[in-house]
Order: C-alpha cells, then sequence, then structure tokens
C-alpha cells in the first residue's frame, strides 16, 4: 500500500506476528512469550538474557545488525552499509531465522 509504517516494542511485535500470518500463510505463527511451543516462533526471547533473574536484565546497549540485502529500504535508510549498530532495550525480538 506504500505506507510507511513505524512499529516499536509490542506493536511491531504483533505486526510480524500477523504479517507471517496473514502473507506468509502461516497460521501458528507467534510469539514464544505468548505461545513458546508455536511451531512458528517470530519473536523469541533474547538468547543472551535471563528467564530467572528479572529486574534491569533487559539488553541495554548496542548489538551490531548486519544488512544481509543490499539493496533493500532499510540499507538505503543506513547508507547502504554492510552493518549498524543498533540500540535496544527489550527481551524480546524478531527471530532472525
Amino acid at each position: 500500500n506504500n505506507i510507511p509504517f513505524l512499529g516499536i516494542c509490542l506493536g511491531m511485535q504483533i505486526a510480524v506476528i500477523e504479517y507471517a500470518r496473514s502473507v506468509l500463510c502461516l497460521a501458528d505463527a507467534n510469539s514464544t512469550e505468548f505461545k513458546p511451543e508455536t511451531e512458528h516462533p517470530c519473536i523469541i526471547f533474547m538468547p543472551e538474557g535471563s528467564k530467572t533473574h528479572m529486574g534491569g536484565t533487559m539488553r541495554l546497549g548496542s548489538r551490531r545488525a548486519y544488512c544481509h540485502v543490499k539493496d533493500s529500504k532499510s540499507a538505503r535508510l543506513y547508507g547502504n552499509k554492510e552493518f549498524v549498530d543498533e540500540r535496544h532495550r527489550h527481551r524480546y525480538e524478531v527471530n532472525p531465522d
């Protein structure tokens, strides 16, 4: 529809799940936070996180994100760099697989 979408936090996670269900036809797509045994985990607990120690345990600081598709919109927004350092403060993220 050529309308930009800015998704942040839980809204972005839900948008990714809806896209996987509606566009990719993955009916069981979900977040492991909501349904740990989902067949298609679109949103996952960050691997370096701790589920036993809560409070001040979210990822803080930067994390390197690589632009794998050279001419994508996101790569162009970042100036076609090979990677960017992003900063997040979450426990769950979009599944890179």
